[in-house]
C-alpha cells in the first residue's frame, strides 16, 4: 500500500461537495499529522471522526521530520506550520504530498527541484 502525506485543505474540499469518502476507494493510505488533525479538521462539525473512519492513519513526526518543518519556516513564510509539517512528513518519508493549497504545492515543487539537483550533483 501506497502512503500519500496530506493536509487540511484538500479534505475540507471534498467535505464540501459531499465526497469525504471518494479518496479512500484508491489504493492508497491517508497519513496526516496527529495535531494537525486534532487542530486543524474541527470544521465542519464531524469531519475528523469521519475522515478517521474512513481510514485517514494518525502519525506522530519524528525529529528528522520536526526539525525540517522548522527549517522550512523561514523559507516558506507563507506556510502555516502544520503545512510545513505535511510538507516534511512528504519529503522525509519520500512519499506523495496531497493538497488544495497553492502556496503548498509550490514549495514542494521547490523541494522536489531542490532534491533532483542534489541527486545530480552526486559522484
Amino acid at each position: 500500500m501506497e502512503y500519500i502525506s496530506s493536509d487540511t485543505n484538500v479534505w475540507i474540499d471534498f467535505s464540501v461537495i459531499g465526497r469525504t469518502e471518494l479518496p479512500f476507494r484508491l489504493p492508497y493510505t491517508y497519513i496526516m499529522n496527529s495535531d494537525a488533525i486534532d487542530d486543524e479538521l474541527l470544521s465542519p462539525v464531524g469531519l475528523c471522526s469521519e475522515l478517521l473512519r474512513c481510514g485517514l492513519v494518525s502519525v506522530d513526526l519524528t525529529i528528522e521530520e520536526f526539525d525540517l518543518a522548522e527549517e522550512f519556516g523561514p523559507r516558506y513564510p507563507q506556510l502555516s506550520i502544520y503545512d510545513r509539517i505535511a510538507l516534511a512528513i512528504a519529503k522525509v518519508r519520500k512519499i506523495v504530498l496531497l493538497t488544495g493549497d497553492g502556496a503548498l504545492r509550490k514549495a514542494a515543487k521547490c523541494e522536489s527541484t531542490l532534491r533532483r539537483r542534489q541527486l545530480q550533483r552526486l559522484p
